[in-house]
């Protein structure tokens, strides 16, 4: 391979989107690997055998870019001139393109393209040695301004494929400060579950987070998992992004559940494999498997007819989510098939049941209280959302991140990333649907690692994660996608913008008024044990990948890193003098004596964290319920498989914390300080 040929490869990469380098979290350069790129072009759908290729390809790439019309999406956010850009021939007659646009109501507007034209571009200004440029105004062509929504805009005699017309608001929806309560679901103990919290649960938490001031409730994503044996729970890795998890359905209060004695007889009144109320780690296949014993007699009664209401609505339900009408063939088409290859009916109505039920107590939830919810980056992918939307996902890669300070071999996520322009093919009907099921629940919604709306470290197979490279995505298009959902929700946005941040996505932030997550963990130092949140922010002690709060304070993750051999003797040394160092001076600036009960001087440290954070100016302040009885086991150990990630439960059960006078009185004072 020649320097030349290098030289071209890596402009062809570029044309594609590829980053040939990026800056690490140490302010290095890291350089991509000329095979990488090779095998990301692949993947992407360019047809390169050898590096050799390369120049070719990329004349005639650029070249058919060149003879684009216009783009297949357009962008444009309400209270900002409409201007969209179209090249056309040199020997066009502008007198004979015309301009159609169909909103999404069906209103149809069409003016000559003369009509409409700016008067600063008319003729056009050259574009290339064969086309000419020009601009026109959108709201003139609607004659008003054009609402919010997707549309569709044609140029017609141009030779040009009909464009997605995307019409957002200029920024997100903001919301007065206030603090929320955060738990995942699964770890919600009551005192009559059966293994596992369920929606019912969920709303009477955020009743009662509610009544001590409140304004939201957060848990980890609520999205089906396969939890067929060996289960794979992580609620980052769903089947789909636009399904609801059956899991956490509560069979009891079903209308149909009260009408039917035999599918009641049919369930455990001990309640689940540990009893009632259990705090032993979740079994998800166990627990799969008896909500699957409670819930397919009732769904039988609906769909056979014995509840008419209740099937009118199934089916209401059904012809309004078409998506989740093919989610429940897929799963049906994963445990059997008939002789001629379809899915067993019965299971296909099974599956479409519990999408409507999950649905209906998600809703419910709502109507108690205001709900933080949590969109994951990325879809399992040997699930739904690939089958449904194959276009979609880049095919033969891994999403994940490359080497840092925490993790020195980087990470693969395992989930297949969205492909940058063929999911524009389609108006990004996947990602603009998964996003709607994200907001249809939520008040306020946490886009996990935002940064993936402009760019995505893609590991292409037969690599480690050493041997990725960022691939771009059209940012303001994504970012445009997020705000109109939002919008239509009424939904404040936080986006997670922890690690490798590149330039340009905070500034988008900003500008569309989306949160910053700010994390105490990551910016308390001993210089500056207490630092203030910024008013763009959603703060909180941690986060669910961290150590707990207990534990950080007192450097059992150090000990955990040092056992496990992420750190050397002579590093964790290094590391806890250091924390050491901080604690002192975090107790200093709280007021607080060293030499004190080690457990109420946690419980005061927090205390203090938490409402020093209250009085800040950060838009909303995130407490995790299970910090205030210092938890010390973690949810998750990023990086690992262990069996125990995403399956531990909270120590105090619901009845217990949420009679606790000190408790409800800390939270109280939250509230107070929010207040000032």
């Amino acid at each position: 391979m020649t320097r030349d040929d290098r030289g071209t490869l890596a402009e062809l990469a570029t044309f594609h989107g590829i980053q040939t380098s990026y800056t690490d979290v140490d302010g290095v350069d890291q350089k991509a690997d000329p095979g990488v790129l090779l095998a990301l072009l692949r993947s992407l759908g360019v047809p390169i055998e050898r590096t050799e290729d390369a120049s070719v390809l990329l004349q005639n790439q650029r070249a058919g870019a060149l003879r684009r019309r216009l783009e297949l999406v357009l962008v444009h956010r309400i209270g900002r001139r409409g201007l969209i850009t179209a090249n056309l021939p040199l020997d066009t007659e502008p007198d004979s393109i015309w301009l159609a646009l169909e909103l999404e109501d069906g209103t149809t507007f069409r003016h000559a393209l003369t009509a409409v034209m700016t008067s600063s571009t008319t003729g056009g200004g050259v574009a290339d040695e064969g086309s000419i440029r020009v601009q026109f105004d959108l709201d003139r062509v609607a004659e008003k301004a054009v609402p919010a929504g997707y549309h569709r805009l044609t140029l017609e005699g141009a030779g040009a494929p009909e464009s997605a017309l995307v019409v957002a608001a200029p920024d997100c929806p903001q919301g007065p400060r206030k603090w929320g309560a955060f738990l995942p679901l699964h770890a919600l103990r009551t005192e009559r579950d059966s293994g596992v919290g369920t929606y019912s649960d969920l709303a009477r938490l955020s009743e009662w987070v509610t009544s001590v001031g409140g304004g939201l409730v957060g848990t980890l994503p609520l999205y089906p998992a396969f939890l067929d044996p060996p289960a794979d729970p992580s609620p980052y890795l769903p089947v789909s992004r636009l399904a609801y998890n059956e899991l956490f359905i509560d069979p009891t209060v079903l209308p149909e559940c009260a009408a039917s004695p035999a599918a009641r007889a049919s369930w455990d009144p001990d309640g689940g494999p540990a009893g009632r109320g259990s705090a032993s780690p979740v079994d998800y296949e166990e627990l799969a498997r008896r909500r699957r014993l409670e819930l397919e007699p009732l769904a039988g009664a609906v769909c056979s007819g014995d509840f008419p209401d209740r099937r009118r609505s199934l089916e209401e339900f059904a012809a309004a989510h078409p998506e989740l009408v093919a989610y429940a063939r897929f799963r049906a088409g994963r445990e059997s098939t008939l002789h001629l290859g379809e899915p067993d009916p019965d299971t296909v109505a099974y599956h479409l049941y519990t999408q409507w039920v999950a649905c209906e107590q998600l809703a419910a939830v709502a109507r108690h209280g205001g709900r933080y919810a949590d969109f994951p980056v990325g879809s399992h992918p040997e699930g739904f959302d690939p089958v449904w939307s194959p276009e979609s996902f880049v095919p033969g890669v891994q999403g994940g991140s490359p080497p840092d300070r925490f993790f020195a071999g980087g990470q693969s996520w395992g989930f297949r990333p969205l492909h940058p322009e063929r999911m524009r093919e389609d108006g990004y009907r996947f990602f603009s649907s998964a996003l709607r099921r994200a907001f249809r629940h939520a008040d306020c919604l946490r886009i996990d690692h935002v940064m993936g709306l402009q760019r995505m470290y893609m590991i292409p197979e037969g690599h480690d994660a050493t041997g990725g490279a960022y691939v771009s995505y059209r940012a303001e298009e994504l970012h445009a996608l997020v705000a109109l959902e939002a919008f239509r929700a009424g939904a404040v946005v936080n986006g997670e913008d922890l690690g490798t941040v590149p330039k340009g996505v905070r500034e988008r932030m900003a500008r569309d008024g989306m949160l910053r997550t700010w994390v105490f963990q990551f910016e308390s130092t001993p210089a500056e044990p207490l630092p203030e949140p910024a008013s763009n922010t959603l703060a909180s002690v941690g986060t669910h990948d961290l150590p707990r709060f207990g534990a950080f304070l007192w450097g059992e993750d150090i000990d955990e890193r040092e056992r496990t051999g992420g750190l050397s003797p002579a590093q964790a040394a290094a590391e806890r003098t250091v924390r050491t160092r901080w604690r002192d001076r975090l107790f200093d600036a709280l007021g607080l004596a060293a030499e004190s009960d080690a457990e109420q001087v946690t419980a005061a440290a927090l205390r203090g964290c938490l409402r020093h954070m209250a009085r800040s100016d950060a838009q909303i302040v995130l407490v995790d319920l299970e910090e205030m009885w210092d938890e010390r086991r973690a949810q998750n150990h990023p990086g690992t498989e262990s069996n125990e990630n995403w399956r531990h439960r909270a120590r105090r059960t619901f009845e217990d914390f949420s009679s606790d006078r000190a408790l409800g009185e800390t939270l109280s004072e939250l509230t107070a300080e929010r207040a000032s």
